[in-house]
């Protein structure tokens, strides 16, 4: 596996601040720059309940581990696609 592609289906592993362990499951959509900041965007599945559909960022600093269950294929056009970068 070369990168993580959007798309993908992964349960998401992560710390709190309390130090505990939160269990994240869905799509991932791609990574998000927030200020000086990288996290990685995940759609949220049923496992969530009423969460379903919510996007959420999870810090790359606070990722304990990814279980990656589905690898989506990288289309052409997905990479040739200009990147853009906020700061």
């Amino acid at each position: 596996m070369e990168k993580l592609t959007p798309g993908s289906r992964c349960v998401v592993y992560s710390l709190s601040s309390n130090e505990i362990v939160v269990k994240s499951s869905g799509i991932f959509r791609g990574f998000v720059a927030l200020g000086e900041d990288t996290s990685i965007c995940l759609e949220l599945d049923e496992n969530h309940g009423e969460k379903k559909g919510i996007l959420r960022l999870i810090p790359l600093g606070a990722i304990a581990s990814i279980d990656v269950i589905e690898l989506a294929e990288l289309h052409e056009e997905d990479d040739e696609e200009e990147k853009i970068y906020y700061s």
